[in-house]
């Protein structure tokens, strides 16, 4: 059973899925802090104009000691009409708007006060769309009760839900932490992701930007992005 984990981020970028795509079951961690400051929990970039930029989605108590699962968006601003019109007249011409704006518009339309509430549907969806066979699982639905933080909550986790491989980034942050003889102890194995993003076609693009969210690959690929992952 591999299992890969990570905080359950605004349409993220390739990378995030080329994640769950390899792994049998994927934790979204969403019982630790929300990150203060810029993260890509609550934001992720597009294009916009034809330049990249940042999509965020406002949310209201994020100077406090609060867990992702426990995040409100400001709903006195309207930022749900805002941001379905900012993607509509980026990406109204791009071959697959048809399909892909209405997954967003749906999901937007259906969510509520919390954070989640637009996340979580948002990469099930397009994992669907894309027909990624892979379970998901909230950390917060999980039945230990554990004080453990960082790298021992993952142990923690990985415990409970019986891995035999853990799924780690490749990235300096990932590597710094994942310590490869704590999952010896606990007879799980490691694998680094090691993903390179394919350069795509992008419309009316003429040299590849990549970082972007998931959306752009699929407003210019549809269904066939999943060879890109």
């Amino acid at each position: 059973m591999k299992i890969a984990i990570h905080q359950p981020n605004f349409l993220p970028w390739l990378g995030y899925f080329n994640k769950i795509l390899k792994a049998d079951t994927f934790v979204f961690l969403d019982d630790v802090q929300f990150e203060r400051g810029k993260t890509f929990t609550s934001r992720t970039k597009i294009f916009i104009n034809g330049k990249e930029n940042w999509l965020t989605i406002p949310v209201i108590n994020k100077s406090e000691l609060i867990k992702i699962k426990d995040i409100k968006v400001d709903t006195n601003f309207r930022w749900k009409k805002k941001h379905l019109r900012t993607i509509e007249l980026n990406y109204k011409k791009h071959p697959f708007a048809t399909e892909i704006f209405p997954i967003i518009s749906e999901v937007y339309k259906n969510g509520g006060n919390y954070l989640m509430e637009y996340n979580l549907p948002l990469i099930m969806k397009f994992c669907n769309y894309m027909k990624i066979k892979t379970d998901f699982i909230n950390s917060s639905n999980l039945k230990f009760n554990s004080d453990k933080a960082g790298w021992e909550k993952l142990i923690v986790i990985l415990n409970e839900v019986k891995a035999d491989e853990y799924l780690s980034g490749s990235g300096a942050g990932s590597k710094r932490y994942v310590k490869e003889s704590d999952l010896w102890k606990n007879n799980i194995s490691l694998a680094w992701q090691n993903y390179l993003i394919k350069p795509y076609n992008q419309f009316n693009c003429n040299n590849f930007v990549s970082g972007l969210s998931i959306i752009d690959l699929l407003f210019n690929h549809g269904k066939s992005s999943l060879k890109y992952l």
